[in-house]
Order: structure tokens, then sequence, then C-alpha cells
């Protein structure tokens, strides 16, 4: 007779949350962006480390939440779990490293995907914040994805296009000091 117990749970995995090669048919892509934003690096990281900037105005059924880690950390904190979902899309990952006012790294969890798994599998999206020589920022971001390698051109011309204002928002949701 097999009974549960407390005793009886196995041990809980520490695994990488996605496969560091491409499975077959797939290819890793790395689709860089480059934004110059002109406002100080200290408001530029505030303003991509707060959740509200991706949780405020969220359109249904699309939505992005925050999981609380195991030192009850919410928002954008190492260890925090994080989900962007909606028709179409599943992103789901935790937070990595973090180093305050110049990195931010999150990793994905296989079986995150973009239109379709059998097309787009994200797995890592990292943000770098610089200062410029005028007292703006440089804003960089890398997203990592295997990509069905028939649809690599199209995920690229996608990335494009879904990226492109990200930089604008930053610069209007940050008030212009002209006087600084």
């Amino acid at each position: 007779m097999v009974t549960d117990s407390p005793d009886s749970q196995g041990q809980t995995l520490n695994v990488a949350p996605s496969p560091t090669e491409p499975p077959g048919g797939f290819v890793h892509d790395v689709y860089e962006h480059v934004w110059i934003i002109e406002r100080p690096r200290a408001q530029v990281w505030a303003w991509l480390c707060d959740p509200g900037t991706f949780t405020d105005g969220q359109i249904p059924p699309w939505r992005v939440e925050f999981l609380t880690n195991e030192a009850g950390e919410t928002g954008f904190a190492e260890g925090v779990y994080n989900t962007h979902t909606g028709p179409f899309i599943n992103f789901a990952g935790v937070l990595g490293e973090i180093r305050h006012e110049e990195y931010r790294d999150l990793q994905y969890f296989f079986g995150s995907y973009a239109l379709s798994f059998a097309l787009f599998r994200p797995t890592r999206l990292q943000f770098w914040v610089e200062d410029t020589d005028d007292g703006g920022t440089r804003l960089t971001l890398q997203l990592d994805t295997f990509v069905r390698r028939r649809a690599r051109r199209i995920w690229t011309r996608l990335m494009r296009i879904f990226w492109k204002r990200f930089g604008s928002w930053c610069e209007r949701a940050i008030p212009n000091n002209w006087l600084r």
C-alpha cells in the first residue's frame, strides 16, 4: 500500500530556466536594439525597473504579473517571477542578476513563446544603461530567442516593429528638466 506522507516529497531541482542550445530546426537569434534617451541614467533606470511601466494601462486580455521571490520582494528584484501573457504570447520567467543603474536580466522558462511555440521561443531579455557624454542615457536591449530557421527574417522584422517605440515611451514617461 502506498501512502502520501510529507516525507515522500521529492527534492526540488535547481535547473536553468531554458536549455542553452536550440532544439532541432531552430537557431539561436540575438536581437539587439539601442536607444539614446535624453534623460539621466538614474531616471531611465527607475522607469525601466518600475513595475507600473509594464502593468499600468494594460489592455485585456494581455497581462504582466510579478510574483514574490523567496525573500518576500516583488517587482524588479532577483528571483521574482514575471510573466507577460495574452493571445499568442506567453513569456514566463524569473529575474536574474540586477546591477543597480547598470544591468537587468530576465530569463524565460522553457515553454515561453511568441505567436506559436513552434516558431519563436524567447529565452532571455537583458537591458543595460550607460551614461552618454551629453548627460543622456544609452539604453541597450538584447533578446535571445530560439527561432525556427525559416522564420528568422520575419522574427527580426517583428522585433524591429515591436521595440521601435520603446525609447520614445521612456522619454515621454520621464519629465524633461530642460534647466539641467
